[in-house]
């Protein structure tokens, strides 16, 4: 028998399709004499996964691809079409704007309204009541109809009662996106709240950089399907991938590759086929800080008409670009043979904070200086950690910045040249 605990949530083949009326008298045949339309135009289809129980999971995808219908079906507000979600606990969701909340309804009487919804006796609402009020910051405003609330009061009323009331899971559909910086950390603070008490958060948003620091899985729905599942880092990337491949086609189309170890696309106009870090003393996954090592990128054009261009980003652990370097054909920065091989060659000095990092590679094609089209691109091709030193400054990266002592005068600032960044 295992002993694995059972996951909050488990979706099996969701699907959801709408009927596609070529006509109103069409629609009114189906009320009349339920005939069936023709066609039925599907928003989900075989979606399935499963979110154990003090995990964020992250769903993201183009608009139209299927996100707020999937958390709609799993908040109980819309039936699916085919397959099945199972739920094991109390869940509570902040979906579309004002969603369970009667407008003419003071903000107090729809605390009440809402942990109705939700199957939470009243008496439990009065205890938390106090905690509720106090987290929504809207003071005498929950005396008002919520008709007159902004769409920011709407999301600080609806996100502090459907995160007090104690839910094993929380859906959240892009509603962190309303609220000013302040509420919004007060959010994330009361999401990890949530997650070391044993709750499970889906999450939809725009926003990569949350998905990524908050999340401990992602997928990504296109055109109502999942075409990635797993970390965070490597379904992100999928996503870039889809909103920058969808106007390339023909030999600039990419191709998607993912494993275990680095997430890639590339085109068949060019490819990167080595990356390897150089250091005095051969090492490649460790280094001291304040160390430089030597990246070296080799790779070749498939068309005599591209002019490459390579791109070198340093992303930390969350994925954050830190700092990155392009070397260009046009400038003598990387050698071209004949046949279409090239090479070229960074120094990278690491005056970095301890910490895990990695290098992510692009190779781009750059006849304009227009937007470069990606001809390939390897996601965390390398990755190493860099192991400390007595740490004088706050943050990633060590800019050289120096306080100055009482009465020092700040000399006039020069210019610095410094080489192109991307």
């Amino acid at each position: 028998m295992s002993s694995e605990p059972e996951p909050v949530l488990e979706v099996e083949n969701l699907g959801k399709s709408y009927p596609a009326y070529a006509s109103p008298r069409q629609r009114l045949a189906e009320l009349l004499w339920r005939r069936r339309p023709a066609e039925r135009l599907a928003s989900l289809a075989g979606v399935s996964f499963r979110l154990g129980r003090g995990e964020i999971l992250g769903v993201i995808g183009p608009n139209g691809a299927g996100k707020s219908t999937l958390l709609q079906i799993i908040a109980g507000t819309v039936r699916p079409s085919s397959g099945s979600v199972r739920l094991r606990g109390r869940v509570t969701a902040l979906l579309e704007l004002g969603a369970g909340m009667n407008p003419e309804m003071t903000g107090r009487e729809n605390i009440f309204l809402m942990g109705a919804t939700y199957g939470i006796e009243p008496e439990r609402v009065r205890e938390r009541y106090g905690a509720i009020a106090e987290f929504s910051g809207l003071g005498e405003a929950l005396g008002r109809p919520v008709k007159t609330y902004s769409s920011g009061m709407f999301v600080r009323l609806a996100f502090s009662v459907s995160t007090a009331l104690e839910p094993d899971l929380l859906i959240v559909d892009e509603a962190l996106a309303v609220g000013d910086m302040g509420f919004q950390a007060r959010c994330l603070d009361r999401l990890e709240q949530l997650i070391e008490g044993g709750a499970s958060i889906l999450l939809a948003s725009h926003d990569i950089q949350l998905i990524k620091n908050y999340c401990t899985g992602a997928i990504c729905l296109d055109q109502g399907r999942v075409v990635a599942e797993g970390d965070p880092e490597t379904v992100t990337e999928r996503y870039y991938f889809l909103m920058r491949s969808g106007g390339q086609v023909g030999e600039d189309a990419l191709v998607w590759h993912a494993d275990a170890v680095e997430t890639r696309f590339q085109s068949r106009r060019g490819v990167v086929e080595d990356v390897a870090i150089e250091h005095p003393d051969g090492a490649t996954g460790e280094f001291a800080a304040g160390d430089a090592i030597g990246v070296r990128v080799a790779g070749r054009v498939h068309a005599p008409e591209v002019v490459p261009a390579v791109a070198l980003m340093l992303r930390d652990v969350r994925g954050y670009n830190l700092y990155g370097l392009i070397a260009r054909a046009s400038r003598g920065e990387l050698t071209l043979g004949a046949d279409g091989a090239f090479e070229c060659r960074f120094r990278l000095p690491l005056k970095l904070a301890e910490g895990r990092y990695s290098l992510t590679v692009r190779l781009e094609d750059r006849r304009t200086d227009q937007i470069a089209p990606v001809l390939d691109k390897h996601v965390g091709v390398c990755n190493f950690r860099v192991t400390g030193r007595e740490q004088r400054f706050l943050g990633s990266v060590d800019l050289g910045g120096e306080v100055l002592h009482a009465g020092e005068v700040l000399e006039a600032p020069g210019v610095v040249p410094t080489p192109e960044r991307c």
